[in-house]
This record gives structure tokens, sequence and C-alpha cells, in this order.
């Protein structure tokens, strides 16, 4: 079945539906919020009462996109007629929120991971999508024909667009494709300031983000004639620059950048010897199935993990799963 084909399905569960629960992933990115609250919207526009939820604080670097303060508003509703999960590979993408989708009437997903698990009642996954937000921007056009109403205005452009800036790195990412273009060239229509959101998605930092990097990258690890390479963001380089692990987004491409590297980790310790740890790979390796060895899961060049363990233990099984997949 045609994606479109699959949207089209996905949407008609929406009809007599009257409450809905849209939920983000764990540690939320630009692309699980701006899906989310921009369906938000277009399903409000529908008349349906639609809820966002996330078990984690929205970065403080997403703090420009619109709505974002509706995130966990508070609800009587105990059982929702329809849950969705945005951007959502398995169910352990959430975690007290999760109450929501297993109570719900219909449980929908619709996401673009390759690992994704298919453990809801109809999903709909795209992993040559960039973003989820390509889906999601597609499912709205539908609605729009479908119920004979637009449903995409400023804020819910300026959502979507700055969802698909995350998740191709600004549109510099291998998984940008014409598609990609196509769709961000329909959201500036709206006159959404575009040169800002990537500067502020993808070039600035506070002071206290830069010193983490320059602590993380003068202690990097490279092993194998430099085609792997590992980064480590310790709780003490937190503690002493004022930063947590959502600081430590997109350091890791610095890595993978790197000529000879063909396999980047960034390993953040979370403490009794937990590490999450982020994966970026270059053509032929596979990210996802390097984080698959460990339960976790991804795409083909970027994909995460946790992993337990004391620390050199770890990065030997981390070096062991990069080197059987290369």
């Amino acid at each position: 079945m045609k994606v479109e084909d699959k949207l089209e399905k996905f949407l008609s569960f929406f009809d007599g539906a009257k409450t809905v629960a849209l939920l983000c992933h764990v540690n939320p990115d630009s692309d699980t919020l701006g899906s989310a609250l921009a369906l938000r919207l277009a399903l409000q526009k529908l008349g349906k009462e639609a809820f966002v939820f996330c078990d984690d604080a929205p970065p403080v670097r997403l703090a420009f996109m619109p709505t974002l303060d509706c995130v966990n508003a508070s609800t009587e509703i105990k059982k929702f007629d329809i849950a969705v999960a945005i951007d959502c590979s398995d169910a352990d993408r959430f975690n007290v929120v999760g109450k929501y989708f297993k109570k719900a009437k219909t449980r929908l997903v619709i996401d673009h991971h390759k690992s994704n698990e298919n453990f809801a009642d109809y999903t709909v996954c795209a992993p040559d999508a960039a973003a989820t937000a390509e889906l999601v921007y597609y499912l709205i056009r539908l609605a729009e024909t479908r119920y004979d109403k637009e449903l995409v205005d400023y804020d819910g452009a300026l959502l979507l667009f700055s969802a698909i800036v995350g998740d191709t790195g600004g549109f510099s990412f291998s998984n940008t494709t014409a598609e990609t273009f196509k769709i961000a060239s329909e959201l500036m229509r709206f006159n959404i300031p575009n040169r800002e959101v990537v500067y502020k998605m993808i070039k600035s930092q506070p002071v206290n983000r830069y010193k983490l990097k320059a602590r993380a990258l003068s202690n990097t690890r490279f092993f194998d004639d430099d085609r792997i390479g590992i980064l480590t963001f310790y709780r003490k380089d937190f503690e002493e620059t004022g930063t947590t692990t959502d600081f430590t987004e997109g350091i890791i491409n610095e890595l993978v950048d790197v000529n000879s590297v063909m396999v980047a980790y960034a390993m953040s310790e979370m403490g009794g010897n937990n590490y999450k740890v982020s994966v970026r790979t270059k053509p032929p390796v596979d990210a996802t199935a390097i984080a698959g060895v460990f339960g976790g899961g991804g795409h083909d060049r970027a994909a995460g993990l946790r992993v337990s363990g004391i620390y050199e233990d770890v990065v030997e099984r981390l070096l062991k799963a990069a080197r059987d997949e290369m």
C-alpha cells in the first residue's frame, strides 16, 4: 500500500472522534514536538479536543516554537477516543504518558524510523521520509481535502518547518530529499522566518554549551585507524558547565564529519553506570544495525541506544558492534 493510501486510512480513524491525545517521545526533539503541535492545531480547527503530552520538558533551544506551552496541559479526560504516538518507534519511547496510549479506544502511530515495532492498532511508517513532520504535513493536507477546510496556518507551518530543519540538520543530512525541499518550500509560503529558524536550531548556542562541547571534543578517542570515534560527556562535565544532556544534541556531527571516521559515538553518563549513546555513521555502515545490538534503533545514518556497565567495558562493546557492522 502506498504511503498516501496509508495516510488516507489513518485519517479515517478521526471520523467521529472527539478527543485526541498526541504523544511525544522521551527526550523530545523538534520533529516529535513540531509534528504533534502542528497536528494539534489542525485537529482543533476540525473541532477536536486535542492535547500534546510528553514525559520530558521541551529543550530550551526550542522555546521559539509556537504553542509549546500547551504541552502537558491539564485535562480531566482519562480515556481518549484516539491516542497517536508521534515519531515513536516503540512503546518504550514514552513512559508515564503511555497511560493515555494504553487506555485510548484507538491507538495510532505515525513515524519514520525503520526500526518501528508496529505496536499500535494502525501504523503509518515511512523510513524514506526525512522527518515524521513530512508525513504529518501530507496528513494535514489530506484532511483539508477531506473536510474542505484550510488547516495549515503560520504557526503550523513554522512548527513543521522547524521539525524538518531539526531532523535534516538544516537540510545538510543525507536523508534530505527533493520531497523535503518541496514541502519546505510550500511551508515557506506562509512567510515563516526560515533563516532565523535554521540559525537558532543549528548554529546558535549559549556559552555553557560551547564549553561542554570543547571539553568533549578535546577528549575524543579514536580507534581502528581513526575510523571509529568516541565522545564522552561525563556527569562532571554537565555539572561544571551548568548543562544537561539536552545540550549535547548536534555535537556528535562534528565527530562524524572527520574525514576518516565511519562510526561516531557520543556517550552521555546518566549515573549508576548507565549511558545514553548516540550513533552517527557514513555509508555503507548502518547506524540502526549497530544500535539494534543494544536494543536501540533509528535510521541508517543516525541512531540511539542506552547501555549499562563499567565505562571501559561499554566502550569495548560499542567498538565490537561497530567493527562487526563495518
